[in-house]
């Protein structure tokens, strides 16, 4: 089922001026250290640039200092505009400063969600960044990345896990197909992380569906194939409130967003318990399509798989369209 517009939405498709900068990353050549060293003079606060206490007249202390690391360091780019600089090291390690010019257009968030695909290909599975309660600039970027924080004190020590597909070698398809499963669940709540509770009611499309009510959608689409199809529940309303037109697509007064969340991942929960116990030839115990075989759990599953990976697609667009972040 794709999306259907709610009863209850706020917001409307951005118009061209509200759409955030879009950027991309290149690695850090000799050419792009001196595009970095023009920003750092004329569009940075040197305080955020390195070294410690650099000032704009040390140039020759700034090309020494990034140089020593250009091989894990990146220019922040839009089309060929240098923005500023983000690293990754290859124990995970990320830092970055962005031009005065550029601040407010979501680019330390995009360039932060880059980092982690470019840490995907490099096998790097957590990466971390190293700031200060005061920072609140840097916090809130890697909060809107989806980074779990822990404070110390004034130290601040942030942590985004890199998503990783199941395994390569796996070769069980009931293993496989529940794995892909979670791999999208956990990629549905990525996919939110970092969002306000304005941008996660707003829809960005015609038809009017947000990415709340996406959770919320995704949430019955649980419920409803496994609890009631498969398992025969007695679910009073596996579509949602009756009395609501489109109500898995609608958020209704008294919805939070801590309630449709909580609501999804009890279905999840749910799911997984009724799959470890079945078996992939067993067929649903309910059935309300006519002329359509009762199917099997391993039919369910697929069909589950690939509305995730529509949906997801999705709200990867949604995303993009809201603050600029892409990737997995």
């Amino acid at each position: 089922m794709g999306p259907c517009p709610g009863k209850v939405i706020t917001g409307a498709v951005p118009s061209e001026k509200e759409l955030v900068v879009v950027i991309s990353l290149r690695p850090l050549d000799d050419e792009g250290l001196e595009r970095l060293l023009a920003v750092a003079v004329a569009d940075a606060d040197p305080e955020d640039v390195m070294p410690p206490g650099w000032t704009p007249d040390r140039t020759e202390e700034f090309r020494e200092f990034y140089r020593g690391f250009r091989r894990h360091a990146y220019e922040i780019v839009e089309r060929d505009r240098t923005l500023g600089m983000i690293r990754l090291t290859d124990t995970g390690q990320t830092g970055l400063w962005v031009a005065r010019s550029a601040r407010g257009a979501g680019v330390g968030v995009q360039a932060v969600r880059r980092v982690v695909d470019q840490a995907w290909a490099r096998s790097i599975r957590t990466i971390t960044a190293e700031t200060t309660t005061g920072n609140t600039a840097a916090l809130k970027v890697l909060k809107r990345a989806g980074a779990t924080v822990e404070v110390d004190g004034d130290a601040v020590r942030a942590r985004i896990a890199v998503p990783v597909e199941p395994a390569t070698d796996i070769a069980d398809p009931t293993r496989l197909v529940l794995e892909y499963l979670d791999f999208y669940r956990d990629t549905l709540l990525r996919k939110l992380a970092g969002l306000s509770d304005e941008e996660l009611r707003t829809s960005r499309v015609p038809s009017g569906w947000s990415p709340l009510t996406l959770v919320k959608h995704l949430a019955h689409v649980e419920l409803r194939w496994m609890r009631w199809y498969f398992r025969g529940e007695d679910v009073e309303h596996p579509r949602g409130n009756p009395a609501v037109d489109d109500a898995e697509w609608t958020v209704e007064d008294g919805d939070t967003t801590e309630s449709i969340r909580d609501f999804y991942l009890a279905q999840c929960a749910r799911s997984r318990e009724i799959t470890a116990a079945a078996g992939l030839s067993d067929r649903a115990a309910r059935w309300t399509w006519d002329g359509a075989p009762t199917p099997t759990l391993a039919w369910i599953l697929f069909h589950m798989l690939q509305e995730y990976a529509r949906h997801v697609g999705q709200l990867d667009v949604v995303r993009e369209l809201t603050d600029g972040v892409t990737g997995a």
